[in-house]
């Protein structure tokens, strides 16, 4: 049976930089990384940030060069995913029959869509977006379609209507949700990024529960609303969420919850094995809270705290991160964790604002910027770090879109504006 020192299950961009964490502190140790696709590191983001739209070659969107697991000293068992973990005997089995043994395990494997439960959503012509592969279906059908409808608010939904619409289909977005991203911005700003889709030619529909697709052939051809709606289209795009991709832990003694429970050093409950990345449900020491984040920059930093410690550190993951998307020219900076606030701060006017801030207790958890500068993304992932000030206090410059953040900032340092 093969035998590694530190075996990575999952690919995405939590492997790669959880081998630069472990060689920052092994720079000999047997490293296997094993990854359900066929291809190294990619960015998820890029592929409706330009590969569809042909901005972006295949080769543009990988993070890690073709050489960089050998350089490393990396073993890369590519297309072949996990399908069982045993944490007695320290073996994983990979879905081809084979058996890995570790010393130490990390957990990276990330989310897989969901898939419609409804009538005709295996149809063909309707299309997920997770993988490169499921990019290059959609990048092949847009380009002899004319219209497209999607369905979901969420980041792919929004990401993939705007990309289509780019290359000049026309887009219809379907989303349950009163306005796109709800449980992360107020209305007002939703509205407002709303306003400029439509302006750009995306029709929106929001409140729409789509209960079955239709057509023939074995291709879909429209989609039906509760309400009676019919929408049709030459191809479907589907953003409802995803699933985390930790099945292969059912039958172990890992304590799962929304996710794989880990504390603030990303390690299970079962000695050697941590994982990171979209499967981590961590113990945050910032916000003192455990939660899940979804994006690429808390599966980097995740994945070198994870290897880091694995590799014999002792440090937490204590990471203010954030996720940048685009909307026709404008561009979004999300901090933090903005869905766990209760209440928001809109900067700017509510007609033209320029983000808004997540409050919970009287404590910023997370923010939405606009078109901002390098300073004020600075200054917001430091916001996010301050336990012991009510921010809502300060609700009057936070919403003058005219205050200088790093100025506030300094300011609240030195102020006893406590909660």
């Amino acid at each position: 049976m093969p035998e590694t020192k530190y075996l990575i299950v999952g690919a995405g961009p939590a492997s790669s930089w959880a081998v630069r964490g472990i060689r920052h502190q092994d720079k000999e140790g047997a490293i296997t990384i094993v990854g359900r696709e066929p291809y190294r590191t990619y960015s998820l983001p890029l592929l409706t940030k330009g590969f569809i739209q042909g901005r972006y070659p295949e080769e543009k969107i990988f993070l890690v060069k073709e050489d960089f697991y050998d350089k490393q000293g990396v073993q890369f068992i590519s297309g072949t995913p996990a399908v069982s973990l045993n944490t007695g005997d320290k073996t994983v089995t990979l879905d081809d029959g084979r058996q890995l043994s570790y010393e130490k395990l990390l957990i990276s494997t990330g989310a897989s869509p969901l898939i419609f439960p409804v009538p005709g959503g295996d149809l063909r012509r309707v299309y997920y977006l997770r993988t490169l592969d499921d990019a290059k279906l959609i990048k092949a059908a847009a380009g002899s379609a004319e219209s497209a409808v999607i369905v979901g608010g969420s980041f792919i939904g929004v990401e993939l209507a705007c990309a289509l619409r780019e290359i000049g289909l026309s887009v219809e977005l379907l989303m349950l949700e009163d306005y796109i991203w709800q449980t992360l911005i107020p209305e007002a700003v939703g509205q407002y990024l709303m306003d400029i889709m439509r302006e750009h030619g995306v029709s929106i529909h929001p409140g729409q529960r789509v209960t079955e697709f239709k057509g023939s052939d074995g291709l879909a051809e429209s989609l039906v609303t509760e309400n009676g709606g019919v929408f049709e289209g030459d191809m479907f795009g589907v953003g409802i969420g995803a699933r985390l991709n930790i099945d292969f832990l059912k039958d172990t003694d890992i304590d799962i919850g929304k996710g794989v429970l880990v504390n603030s050093n990303l390690e299970t409950n079962v000695p050697d094995v941590y994982a990171a990345g979209d499967v981590a449900e961590f113990d945050d020491p910032v916000l003192g809270i455990r939660h899940l984040t979804g994006h690429i920059e808390n599966a980097q930093f995740q994945g070198r705290t994870a290897g880091q410690n694995m590799a014999g550190g002792s440090a937490p993951y204590a990471q203010v991160t954030g996720y940048d998307t685009e909307v026709f020219g404008s561009m979004l900076m999300f901090v933090g964790a903005p869905d766990l606030g209760d209440e928001h701060i809109i900067r700017g006017s509510r007609d033209e604002p320029s983000g808004s801030f997540s409050i919970k207790d009287g404590r910023i958890v997370g923010a939405l910027l606009i078109n901002p500068g390098g300073k004020d993304i600075r200054a917001v992932r430091e916001f996010v770090q301050i336990k012991d000030v009510d921010f809502k206090r300060h609700a009057n410059e936070l919403s003058d879109p005219g205050t200088n953040l790093s100025e506030l900032l300094e300011k609240i340092k030195g102020s006893e504006d406590t909660i």
